[in-house]
């Protein structure tokens, strides 16, 4: 299965028509999921495997409207599904759950739905992902140096016995994403994952600096369209012939490994 296909399909589409879509795949997959409908929206989730607690992989399915979402997030809902696919053909006893969260662009309203009837007390810990399509490092936010958690320290091992640089950001320019209301709800092993390059660290830096010099909006704009990251964000041109196989696969292999190591 072609991650990149998948992140295809899902350009351009509207809410409804990519939670179909993903619907199409679990279903392809013979995997149980559960909808989650809430006064604006509809999640998906799945549950993987015998084991009560389950580690949660977070996505979220909508986009911004003038964009493609191919990166943001179309990238992470296909990781997602890779991420289920590996357990199906395992045939894996490791407790996971996959989201693919509504809303997410509007205020976290699906993922804040979610956190309302269900809570975070069966869950051990959160990995979410967020523009996960590019590059060739991983970036884990909002991740001070001296937090702990089990999942957020086997991903930082998987990352090193895979051999790629991992960096903690205690924010990003984004700074919110769905892993928010379940810190809020008391998940503190909760953070998100992002696939940056090396050029998006020095753009990360300046970005901060010229913050801290309280810069004006479009000087930051103008430092930000310097990161690769950044360039198609929330743009029309977040398109799927911007993203690497590799880079996806990358952000699966890591995720998988690391469910499988936080058992």
């Amino acid at each position: 299965m072609e991650l990149i296909k998948i992140v295809k399909l899902l350009d351009g589409q509207p809410s409804a028509t990519r939670r179909a879509l993903i619907t199409e795949h679990l279903s392809a997959f013979g995997v149980r999921y559960a909808e989650q409908p809430y006064a604006t929206g509809t999640n998906l989730v799945v549950d993987l495997g015998r084991a009560t607690n389950k580690i949660g992989v977070g996505t979220h399915f909508d986009r911004v409207p003038n964009s493609a979402g191919a990166n943001d997030n179309g990238s992470a809902v296909a990781v997602g599904l890779d991420i289920i696919r590996r357990h199906q053909q395992a045939r894996s006893a490791a407790g996971v759950r996959v989201f693919f969260f509504d809303e997410e662009e509007t205020g976290l309203l699906g993922s804040r739905a979610y956190v309302a009837q269900h809570g975070v007390q069966d869950l051990k810990g959160l990995l979410n992902l967020e523009l996960v399509g590019m590059g060739d490092r991983f970036a884990l936010w909002p991740v001070e140096a001296t937090r702990r958690g089990p999942l957020l320290q086997a991903f930082e091992a998987v990352a090193q016995h895979q051999r790629v640089s991992c960096h903690r950001f205690d924010q990003i320019v984004t700074n919110t994403a769905d892993h928010v209301p379940f810190r809020q709800a008391g998940l503190p092993d909760a953070f998100t994952l992002t696939v940056i390059a090396s050029q998006d660290i020095a753009t990360a830096q300046a970005y901060y600096q010229a913050l801290a010099q309280q810069a004006d909006a479009g000087q930051l704009m103008n430092i930000l369209a310097q990161a690769p990251l950044f360039r198609h964000y929330h743009q029309p041109t977040d398109t799927y012939e911007k993203l690497s196989e590799a880079t996806l696969r990358m952000a699966a292999a890591a995720v998988w490994e690391t469910i499988l190591a936080a058992q």
